[in-house]
């Protein structure tokens, strides 16, 4: 077989390990988050690793301080205003991780998967993890489950598919969404960036969006991210989804479906890598309504992004 999995225990949960064995490229899955903290390639200098993850075998340690690497992020990411929103006239606080006033990134960040299946061919490898969430906290008391299948393939492809259903008797708010950091040399400063949107999100002095729009063009060609700090939302263009990442060495291409309608772009203190986050809906989704998703009873809906890496050495 082309594709062999290794699952490797450590402190807090599993390291799904898939490889290609012709060309030794090489993703690490954790069945904690069910993120993606390892992408490995192989040029001739020796192994490079394009996401900016987390050293999990030593615990989960400081991920929310250290930016929520990679994170799943679900049932809202970015900021919540004040960790509140009203649904169906009954209001709740969430409470789970703040920043500041503001809940972050969801309660699902830090969920402990399942491995339901594993397979691997000549041509690729999948993993099926999954998660029940039952109202684990006061802010979100509603039942769902979730199984994320990573897919890895020949062509450096990576790709990730989520599926959300609904178990519980009533409807409910949802949005979801990724947090991965890439790095595709010693520092972003080196990368341009290019994609197309409808239009960039009116942030507050807080970062919660206003609900306004504003025409944008500036990544419609390539542009250098010297000098450019981002922490900033976009609404794609549907027509043409991908953003592209590159430098010299390395061409990354993220390409999401309908459902991720939303991109959100950060660079962290550093400029090593930058985040670049597919989302269904816009921060603070749950009181803005923008891309907001109602799930009803025993709805299922399933959304997916694609990475793929072109090694130019």
């Amino acid at each position: 077989m082309s594709f062999t999995i290794n699952i490797l225990p450590v402190a807090e949960c599993k390291l799904v390990q898939i490889t290609n064995e012709t060309t030794l490229e090489k993703i690490v899955i954790s069945t904690k988050g069910g993120l993606l903290n390892n992408w490995i390639q192989t040029p001739k200098t020796g192994n490079f690793d394009i996401i900016d993850g987390n050293n999990l075998e030593q615990g989960w340690n400081n991920f929310e301080g250290n930016g929520f690497r990679s994170g799943k992020m679900n049932p809202f990411s970015c900021r919540l205003h004040n960790g509140m929103y009203t649904h169906e006239s009954t209001p709740y606080t969430i409470e789970k991780y703040y920043l500041g006033k503001h809940a972050i990134h969801g309660v699902l960040y830090d969920a402990l998967f399942e491995i339901v299946a594993t397979q691997s061919n000549e041509d690729s490898a999948t993993l099926i993890l999954k998660f029940e969430y039952k109202k684990l906290d006061k802010g979100f008391p509603f039942h769902y489950d979730m199984h994320i299948k990573w897919t890895f393939e020949n062509e450096n492809k990576v790709t990730a598919s989520t599926t959300i259903t609904n178990k519980d008797q009533v409807n409910f708010p949802m949005m979801d969404g990724w947090h991965p950091y890439f790095k595709l040399g010693k520092s972003i400063d080196d990368c341009t960036i290019q994609f197309s949107d409808k239009g960039i999100l009116e942030y507050n002095e807080e970062l919660i969006p206003t609900g306004n729009l504003k025409a944008n063009n500036e990544f419609e060609k390539p542009k250098n991210l010297n000098g450019i700090e981002l922490d900033n939302g976009y609404v794609l263009d549907n027509t043409n989804p991908n953003c592209i990442l590159e430098n010299k060495d390395y061409k990354l291409i993220v390409t999401p479906d309908e459902n991720y309608a939303y991109l959100q772009l950060y660079t962290p203190p550093g400029r090593k890598s930058i985040a670049i986050e597919n989302l269904s809906g816009a921060p603070d989704c749950f009181n803005n309504k923008m891309g907001l998703h109602i799930m009803q009873p025993q709805e299922v809906w399933s959304l997916t992004t694609q990475f793929q890496l072109f090694n130019k050495k």
